[in-house]
């Protein structure tokens, strides 16, 4: 068991220096009782919860690090950031005062304290420490290169004598040029084909032959692209219209190739509105939208969370719709929070149900 836990932090870990907190969040949220006693683990979360926006969730897993090991000068770092955000000058100024008694040199805390000394209120240095500019006032989660490039890279620059460099080549090892998807060649269709149309039956969307290849064409630019979700809205528009069966079955397997987002990787200019999806529910069907509202009428059992997810309420003044949501994973959500989620939207006669991957609570 302690070897299965220290596996689990330690891929954690990996994640965390990548970035990609919404996977840390994913990884670890459902495995609170098994390291309810590691510190390290509430400040992977904690931390990861600040970049997704999450103020709240952060604040809490981060007092429980500083219980656990009050001496935890990363710890102290978070929490000062987020009673910076919160206009909490003194505790702030505190916590600060306290990384530097231990590490005179700490330039985060230097960083944090010049910040307190050059607002001139409380208002603007919140305004400064925004979701994007409170990073700043964060540890850094360190750098990610693969062991074995690791060990090749260092080797090579040690004999070479070039260890100035080891910065530049670092960046090109954490951004290696995306390759090829797998999955892309079940598009390929010959232009010389004539038997892609259907010509009997019903169909929503009614295409030319070349209008059906085009679309072949586009879903693998958007694949390729990693524009997963337009390539599943085409994907659909090919399911619903006359193309002959056979190419809509090849459509149909890249399908099991497409990602599920997280907000690192979703922008809300990429998802879809709510107005879109009830325009043409069909062609939106298992496509995930990133949007903001209230919760309503939250039920939670044993297997999962329900409740009435009121799309664009999230500041009470226009409700655009309500969905039924359903949350199968762990997570806090309380009755009439506004949240952010990313779901899975169902369809059958209009939406009825969305499916939610990742949820984070906005701050106020």
């Amino acid at each position: 068991m302690a070897r299965a836990r220290s596996k689990g932090l330690k891929r954690a870990e990996r994640l965390f220096r990548r970035r990609r907190y919404s996977e840390v969040i994913r990884l670890l949220e459902p495995q609170v009782f098994m390291y309810r006693d590691r510190p390290r683990f509430y400040y992977y979360l904690g931390v990861s919860c600040l970049h997704n926006g999450d103020f709240g969730g952060a604040y809490s897993y981060l007092q429980r690090a500083q219980q656990l090991d009050a001496e935890d000068s990363d710890t102290a770092l978070a929490l000062a950031a987020i009673a910076m955000r919160r206009r909490q000058t003194d505790l702030a100024l505190r916590l600060y005062l306290s990384v530097l008694d231990q590490d005179p040199k700490n330039r985060v805390a230097k960083r944090g304290l010049a910040a307190l000394r050059r607002a001139e209120d409380e208002s603007e240095l919140a305004e400064e420490l925004d979701q994007e500019g409170i990073t700043r006032y964060l540890p850094s989660p360190g750098a990610y290169v693969p062991r074995p490039i690791s060990i090749a890279v260092l080797a090579v620059l040690l004999s070479a004598g070039l260890l100035a460099t080891l910065p530049l080549v670092f960046e090109r090892v954490q951004s290696p040029p995306p390759p090829d998807r797998d999955g892309v060649e079940v598009l390929e269709l010959d232009r010389m084909q004539q038997d892609v149309v259907q010509y009997e039956g019903e169909f929503e969307y009614v295409m030319s032959a070349d209008e059906i290849r085009d679309t072949f064409e586009l879903i693998g630019r958007y694949f390729n692209e990693h524009r997963d979700n337009e390539a599943r809205r085409e994907i659909n528009r090919v399911l619903h219209s006359n193309a002959q069966q056979e190419l809509k079955e090849r459509a149909r397997m890249l399908s099991d190739y497409l990602r599920t987002p997280s907000f690192t990787d979703l922008d809300p200019e990429d998802s879809f509105s709510y107005d879109e999806v009830m325009s043409e529910p069909r062609l939106y069907d298992r496509t995930f939208v990133r949007w903001r509202g209230r919760v309503a009428n939250l039920e939670t059992n044993e297997e999962d969370i329900r409740f009435d997810f009121l799309v664009g309420y999230e500041d009470e003044r226009v409700l655009e719709g309500i969905v039924p949501a359903r949350v199968s994973f762990s997570a806090r959500v309380e009755p009439a929070m506004p949240v952010e989620l990313i779901g899975q939207v169902i369809i059958n006669n209009g939406i009825s149900a969305l499916e939610v991957t990742s949820i984070r609570r906005i701050s106020p």
